[in-house]
């Protein structure tokens, strides 16, 4: 594996363990669903874990049937025995599945002691953790070890979002510049051609619109070449993901929308349009702002 984290590696591991008995004439399939919730993590986390293991020839994936196709061996697993996860990262990842898997929601308390036992870190790591993630404003600190997860306001979208359209278009504006030797183009090519694909089948793959949605904006706003910039990114894509869940209204459309917009935008980069790109990203980031809005009234 590629310099994978150790949440992939372990990953990895527990998804051999769960097919350890595997029988060629009793095909398993299996489900990201099923396996986020049986191990605790993100579908995306399953997601890329099972690509590793479709690469070692254990997982046969063809669009959202995963099937496993041979048994695992014992050179199949990761040795972890040695990996550094350090507690700050193991708090960081866990808290931010929670957060993806829906666990929770605007308006809820928890304390300090419940995720430190939850997570296996200890008090402290998970205190100073909190308290950086909390300039987000995500969550606020209450009394007594206390956390809330804070149950945002229109004016709260309304910030948001405005900061985010810095963020994309400067990103826009930078991969423009880009030079067409630049590997990006190429990356670029591929990421519209997997768009246009799970759109033919959006009944079915909808839901691989998350892993798309991240690709695309990592890309995308890679050309900034600012880890500010990309590290605030995560965190507002962070929040919208998190409040979109809570409005399941239309949601097939909602990700058919999105990846029209997604389509859009890598069509008008890929053949240089500088007014269609910026005119397509302003489409996308006010459906972002009504989405938000609209999760807002559904809470409220």
């Amino acid at each position: 594996m590629n310099e994978q984290s150790y949440l992939i590696q372990e990953t990895v591991n527990s998804i051999l363990r769960e097919i350890s008995g595997f029988d060629p004439t009793s095909p398993i399939l299996l489900k990201d669903n099923t396996l986020a919730k049986k191990l605790d993590v993100s579908r995306t986390t399953i997601r890329t874990a099972l690509l590793e293991l479709e690469i070692k020839g254990i997982v046969n994936i063809d669009g959202s049937k995963k099937t496993v196709i041979r048994a695992p061996n014992e050179t199949d697993f990761f040795d972890i025995s040695n990996s550094v996860a350090s507690k700050e990262e193991v708090i960081e990842k866990y808290f931010l599945n929670i957060l993806n898997q829906g666990k929770l929601l605007p308006g809820d308390k928890f304390s300090e002691l419940e995720l430190a036992k939850s997570s296996g870190c200890n008090t402290i790591t998970v205190r100073e953790f909190l308290i950086k993630f909390s300039r987000f404003g995500l969550i606020e600190k209450k009394p007594r070890a206390k956390w809330k997860m804070v149950e945002f306001n229109e004016h709260f979208v309304l910030e948001l979002v405005e900061f985010r359209r810095i963020l994309e278009m400067n990103a826009i504006t930078k991969l423009l510049a880009t030079p067409k030797s630049n590997d990006v183009w190429q990356a670029l090519s591929d990421l519209l051609d997997q768009h246009v694909e799970v759109l033919a089948d959006i009944e079915n793959r909808h839901g691989e619109i998350v892993v798309l949605d991240q690709k695309f904006h990592q890309i995308v706003q890679g050309a900034s070449n600012n880890r500010f910039y990309l590290q605030f990114l995560d965190v507002v894509l962070l929040i919208c993901r998190y409040h979109y869940q809570w409005d399941k209204t239309d949601e097939v459309v909602r990700d058919k929308k999105t990846l029209e917009e997604h389509i859009a935008i890598l069509t008008n980069l890929l053949t240089n349009n500088t007014s269609g790109v910026i005119a397509a990203m302003e489409a996308h980031l006010n459906s972002a702002e009504t989405t938000l809005l609209r999760s807002v009234k559904s809470l409220a």
